[in-house]
């Protein structure tokens, strides 16, 4: 029968078929790869326009929400506006503890404002650093606001070691920011 004019054999059974089919009907082979009635060709197809609307919508979202302002542009405009160094005991150790004043000249929000607390003795020399553990969120300052914070840490000197403090503000985030 394969000798019959308008027959050929399946690629993948080997049977004998009219030329003209488009699927076999032994073993359901499509004989043509790229038809479009091919479920397979119109599964890639579809899942190929998925996959550019899911890009297309996360280069939008990342235009609409994306990064924000840079800190370091307005750095100069947040500042610590007054702070004070305290100890306490915890339960069996020194603690060391400054509160104080974070201030916002800028237009624009902040939060995750990073606070670093260094720690000095009588001669200037530094003896301990203090900052936000990490996971915590930092403070958080409106437009032309202020907020309070407290950073507290184990002591690494007795407590007259300490004479003086100074706290900078080493980052922060774009309050518009996701997330």
């Amino acid at each position: 029968m394969t000798e019959l004019v308008g027959t050929k054999d399946c690629p993948l059974c080997a049977e004998s078929i009219r030329a003209a089919a488009k699927v076999c009907p032994h073993c359901r082979h499509w004989q043509s790869k790229w038809s479009l009635q091919n479920p397979q060709v119109g599964a890639t197809i579809w899942l190929a326009v998925m996959m550019i609307a899911i890009v297309g919508v996360g280069i939008f979202a990342e235009q609409l929400l994306g990064p924000g302002r840079s800190f370091a542009s307005y750095q100069d405009q947040i500042a610590v506006r007054e702070s004070q160094l305290s100890h306490r005991m915890g339960s069996s150790n020194l603690l060391v503890t400054v509160v104080g004043v974070v201030t916002n000249r800028s237009e624009f929000g902040w939060k995750e404002v990073t606070l670093e607390a260094q720690m000095f003795d009588d001669d200037g020399a530094l003896i301990d650093v203090i900052s936000h553990s990490s996971g915590y969120a930092g403070v958080t300052v409106g437009p032309h606001g202020q907020s309070g914070f407290k950073i507290e840490g184990r002591a690494a000197h007795e407590e007259s070691s300490y004479a003086s403090h100074k706290v900078s503000i080493r980052w922060a985030k774009d309050i518009n920011d996701w997330p």
